[in-house]
């Protein structure tokens, strides 16, 4: 069994790893021996931040060996492969890097004594464990949700919103992700994808988006019943949202209304106060549904594109000391 596999830990969200990975030219996969970051970067069109986050995180997973210089291991031109067009074949090589490393095994186990972790823990746990300097909680956390990514994937956990579980949780009724971008973004995303379906990287790159924060937007989208996601990275609109592309703003507006109040954010809506609706208030109701302990940016954060929603959709009226709900 491996120790730390030279200090390296997964970086990137194992998803985010493999769309990557698709990514590479094949002759990187069957034919270069060795490479460097500048090398992949300039065929992938991608940042040197990006590559160096990619090959740290296939490190991590004795996918890739070397220093300035590297080359894939014989499992990870295997997997590099796979991953393209199997990967149900592609897990499986996965599943047997794992098994070799310490790291794993201690989450793992920790996981099975435990039922759950948050990824602040695991991140916490491995700089503990490994005397890491990560003192920055999102450093912690993005530690944390890789690894809980990567168990994810090959079976040896369920992994959501920030939680990994021995067990699968079987989803509330209503289960909705926190509002994450404004009505106007949600249209933009819908016209870029009017034409034809896209992957996350192009849609990105169109909107000028990470895509991180990205896909968390498209979820949103996809719990209104505008964007369908059918295969792993890949978008596309439904025909609900091909319909609202084509609508006149004034038509647009009121069946974003009618979807709205017809979707799981109508249970925010009940629970406003009927005036003094504030950034404040409604960041303690979308708190208090989604049983949360947010930081006071978070909470604003979330609370904005509420609000935006709110008052795109004319569902609530300035009124003295912020708004209140229309026709109340």
């Amino acid at each position: 069994m491996n120790r730390v596999n030279e200090g390296y830990f997964p970086y990137l969200r194992i998803g985010k790893m493999n769309e990557l990975v698709r990514e590479i030219p094949l002759p990187y996969v069957s034919e270069v021996d060795e490479f460097s970051t500048l090398d992949l970067a300039k065929v992938m069109c991608a940042s040197a931040t990006t590559i160096n986050n990619l090959i740290a995180t296939q490190k991590s997973l004795d996918l890739v060996v070397g220093k300035r210089k590297y080359k894939l291991t014989d499992a990870g031109a295997k997997y590099n492969t796979l991953i393209r067009d199997n990967e149900e074949e592609a897990k499986k090589v996965l599943q047997d890097q794992v098994a070799n490393i310490e790291y794993f095994q201690v989450i793992k186990q920790k996981l099975q004594q435990e039922g759950k972790l948050m990824i602040y823990d695991i991140g916490n746990q491995i700089a503990t464990q490994y005397d890491k300097n990560w003192k920055n909680p999102l450093t912690l956390k993005t530690y944390g949700a890789a690894i809980a990514s990567v168990l994810d994937f090959v079976g040896s956990g369920y992994y959501k919103r920030g939680v990994l579980r021995s067990e699968k949780l079987e989803e509330e009724e209503g289960n909705i992700p926190v509002p994450y971008l404004s009505a106007d973004k949600m249209f933009r995303i819908m016209n870029v994808l009017f034409s034809s379906g896209v992957n996350i990287h192009a849609l990105s790159q169109e909107l000028g988006t990470k895509e991180r924060r990205l896909s968390q937007e498209l979820t949103c989208c996809c719990a209104f019943g505008f964007v369908r996601h059918p295969r792993r990275g890949f978008y596309e609109l439904t025909e609900v949202g091909k319909e609202m592309a084509r609508y006149s703003d004034v038509l647009r507006k009121r069946k974003f209304t009618e979807y709205l109040v017809n979707s799981g954010y109508k249970r925010m809506i009940d629970k406003l106060p009927e005036d003094k609706i504030t950034m404040v208030t409604v960041g303690d109701v979308l708190e208090s549904v989604y049983e949360k302990e947010w930081s006071a940016i978070t909470k604003k954060t979330y609370a904005k594109k509420f609000l935006n929603w709110l008052r795109f959709a004319g569902l609530v009226v300035k009124a003295e000391k912020g708004y209140k709900l229309k026709g109340r």
